[in-house]
């Protein structure tokens, strides 16, 4: 109990808790600005937390993660127009309540089941997370090989419906994590001459530019968002409304649990958590026909998923080094980068700043209730502000975020291609999210290979015997067999019709 009651007080540092409020109001920002949304925020931010203490820069991180699933619903509700992907959902029922002129009501069941959403999920992240590390304290280098390989599975299947795009995209990815001089051989691998490349492609300038400048490009060329109707009575919540949205205690528990375990499989996103939240509620409703027409409880039902999404994210990564979408793999290379390698043992050697994390998520998610509750219309006003002017401060930002790192205007040009190249991936409906996955998880991959042939002395074999690896080569099998299986009985169910 000694490390969560150390863990506690460091949560309430003052440079801990200015990061968590900083980070919560941008993630609010860009989760409300559409076209951006939490990623983008992070990237930038990425590279100005080098020189910060691990559990600040986190908490920063943490801050922008969370905050901008709050922040996603607000134009949501107002505009129709999703902050973030998955508040989409959301705007089924609440834009048809601010058409009743009862955005109120909206807004304060949305932020409401965000609030419970984000609570429930690192309740039960505190209580999950140290369960399954012990039963990862018997991985080794076989475990982990199959656990990595069982991520990259995990998002090929949740995207098979663009198997070959994201096939491609991976294998890109885990291409471009080989460029450099190979540390055991010290052989130059795809450098073709160039002495820049020998140190190998800067993670944070790949991921940045994917997401950061291609995101920007892809909002500079979508133009202006349409704000005319924007309209909103009251600067902040009424407490009447708030106190009504806590009136479905059972739509908050089950949605921030549904969304808790979404979260824990890689690859799956906060879409399906809100989709499959939204469903179950509305089947369990005694009123089912209102869903759609401007029902609060819709409104719950979503946030509340999708705001539990990123705990339930960080169990995999915290546990075993294997992130659950490219939020966490960021969050990942944050980690690597202060010396800090996620997995069973990590709870074990920081078990203090494990505890931090878990208080400052809680703090993030009452801190970002508190902003939006206390300041709706400054935040909602943000919608304003042209994207044209957002994508020149996030390229120059994010320009300037890079060359600070390791002071090489190579890393800025590499980020300026990857952005060239992310775009028009965006653009194109590819999943992004898979090169990124490519790139983070292909180095544990060739590690761990190599580990465990060094274990077997170059034989294979060995890791068959091991029960732990079993279960997973297992698992993995099953995976990539039972969704074509169920795809095709359902094509065969829907062609006998």
């Amino acid at each position: 109990m000694d490390f969560l009651t150390a863990g506690f007080t460091a949560a309430f540092a003052p440079g801990n808790l200015l990061a968590l409020i900083a980070g919560s109001a941008l993630g609010i920002i860009v989760g409300v600005l559409p076209g951006l949304g939490p990623m983008v925020g992070m990237v930038v931010l990425l590279p100005f937390t080098f020189g910060l203490e691990p559990s600040v820069a986190l908490s920063l991180l943490l801050g922008v993660f969370c905050g901008g699933y709050f922040g996603g619903a607000v134009p949501a509700i107002l505009l129709r127009t999703p902050g973030v992907p998955s508040s989409i959902v959301t705007s089924f029922d609440g834009y048809p309540l601010t058409e009743r002129g009862e955005a109120q009501t909206a807004l304060s069941s949305a932020l409401v089941g965000s609030l419970a959403g984000g609570l429930i999920s690192v309740v039960l992240l505190m209580a999950l997370a140290p369960l399954l590390a012990g039963i990862a304290r018997s991985f080794g280098p076989p475990e982990y090989l199959f656990a990595a390989i069982l991520g990259l599975v995990l998002v090929i299947v949740a995207n098979r419906g663009r198997l070959a795009q994201t096939t491609i995209l991976t294998g890109i990815g885990m291409w471009l994590a080989t460029v450099g001089i190979d540390g055991p051989t010290l052989a130059p691998r795809f450098t073709f001459g160039f002495w820049d490349l020998q140190n190998g492609l800067d993670l944070v300038a790949l991921i940045l530019g994917l997401f950061g400048i291609g995101q920007a490009l892809l909002l500079l060329e979508q133009g202006l968002l349409k704000t005319d109707n924007l309209k909103l009575a009251g600067n902040r919540l009424g407490l009447d409304h708030i106190r009504r949205a806590f009136g479905y205690p059972r739509t908050l528990l089950r949605s921030g649990v549904i969304g808790t375990f979404i979260g824990l499989l890689p690859g799956t996103g906060t879409m399906l958590a809100s989709y499959l939240s939204y469903d179950v509620t509305r089947r369990r409703s005694r009123n089912p026909e209102s869903f759609g027409q401007g029902n609060p409880e819709g409104c719950i039902a979503a946030e509340a998923a999708n705001n539990a999404v990123p705990a339930g994210a960080m169990i995999p990564l915290l546990t075993l080094g294997i992130p659950g979408e490219a939020l966490s793999a960021l969050l990942l290379g944050v980690f690597t980068l202060n010396g800090i390698y996620p997995g069973p043992l990590l709870l074990v050697k920081e078990p203090q700043l494990i505890s931090t994390l878990y208080w400052s998520m809680l703090l993030i998610n009452l801190i970002s209730f508190a902003m939006l509750a206390v300041l709706l219309r400054p935040f909602a006003m943000v919608v304003r502000i042209p994207p044209a002017i957002l994508s020149v401060c996030v390229i120059v930002v994010s320009l300037i975020g890079i060359y600070a790192v390791n002071n090489r205007l190579f890393d800025c040009g590499v980020a300026l291609v990857a952005g060239a190249f992310g775009y028009f991936l965006l653009r194109a409906g590819w999943p992004v999210v898979a090169l990124v996955m490519g790139i983070v998880i292909g180095p544990i991959i060739e590690n761990r290979l190599r580990q465990s042939l060094s274990m077997g002395d170059g034989d294979l074999s060995h890791i068959l015997t091991r029960p732990v690896s079993l279960v997973l080569l297992a698992v993995i099998v099953l995976l990539v067999v039972l969704p074509p299986l169920s795809d095709a009985a359902r094509r065969k169910k829907r062609a006998g019709r």
